[in-house]
């Protein structure tokens, strides 16, 4: 086996298709496909289990998995361990991103920092939200930019912004939305939702919404693999859909805010978070503080 093959299989366990997966790691389908089955005859056993509609994890692929990430996470850190023996001077910012977090935001984040530190580089890895706490508890990040998840006790965290989370309808606009822009969450609960697989924080958020509201999330059996695909899906009549309004690319799409059981405009929080002993060099403590103090404030000019 080798590393390649170790990432390939990494790819289709976050996106849950061969396709997407192929798409992501820049190599066509039967390469990616290939590699994946050698991958499994030299293991002995499939990883995946494979059907017209969807793929999935086998039991030996959900229990082999950790220990593929684990080999993959030992290879980054002996890369960057070396890097950081032959080149003292570089300082390093690892930011592991979820890939729900706004791009022009997160530019706004980090742009005034890199200006004020111009010899301290900032490394942006975007990925799941369970790979990017695992390799934040591990060490190989810094810092993790993901969906605000209050379980999370260990960690220091701060608030970075919030946005609206938008309703998309099923197919064509009913006549007594035409002219609103918002929808009530009652009048929305009993829809089918499309949904995306439980990787950026986004489908954990929607489950959280319904909680909150004591009502039963009805989802749709099939998975988008992409926000596009979502709001396609919604389009076509499928389902459903939820999303943060920096995620809707069509401006022509009718989306409505969502005004929950208080009539309060339903949003996704978004913070940073991290390990206190793991800021271990001065310039991670002031990037720590950046994101206290100067964040807030050009949030709150963004939003104006």
């Amino acid at each position: 086996m080798n590393l390649k093959q170790l990432r390939f299989a990494c790819a289709v366990s976050a996106t849950r298709s061969f396709t997407a997966a192929a798409a992501d790691c820049c190599v066509t389908q039967p390469t990616l496909s290939n590699s994946i089955a050698l991958l499994e005859a030299e293991l002995g056993e499939p990883i995946f289990q494979r059907s017209t509609r969807k793929v999935t994890l086998t039991s030996f692929g959900t229990h082999l998995m950790p220990y593929i990430n684990e080999v993959l996470s030992a290879n980054e850190a002996l890369i960057f361990q070396a890097n950081a023996f032959l080149k003292p001077e570089n300082n390093l910012i690892r930011i592991g991103t979820s890939p729900l977090i706004s791009a022009s935001l997160l530019r706004l984040i980090i742009e005034p920092f890199q200006l004020q530190n111009p010899d301290v580089d900032v490394v942006l890895r975007e990925m799941n939200m369970a790979d990017l706490s695992n390799m934040l508890n591990k060490g190989f990040l810094d810092f993790v930019f993901g969906v605000a998840d209050i379980y999370k006790e260990s960690r220091e965290k701060t608030f970075l912004y919030n946005e609206p989370l938008l309703f998309i309808p099923r197919g064509e606009v009913n006549s007594s939305l035409q002219n609103e822009r918002f929808v009530k969450f009652k009048d929305i609960a009993n829809e089918t939702y499309v949904m995306v697989p439980d990787a950026c924080g986004l489908s954990k958020a929607t489950r959280a919404l319904f909680r909150s509201h004591r009502r039963k999330l009805l989802e749709y059996s099939g998975e988008a693999m992409s926000y596009q695909v979502l709001s396609e899906w919604a389009a076509l009549g499928i389902g459903a859909a939820i999303l943060p309004k920096s995620k809707i690319t069509d401006s022509r799409q009718s989306v409505f805010s969502i005004i929950d059981k208080v009539d309060v405009e339903v949003t996704i929080d978004f913070e940073a978070t991290w390990i206190p002993k793991g800021l271990k060099t001065p310039y991670l403590n002031i990037f720590a503080e950046h994101l206290r103090t100067v964040v807030p404030r050009i949030v709150a000019g963004h939003s104006k």
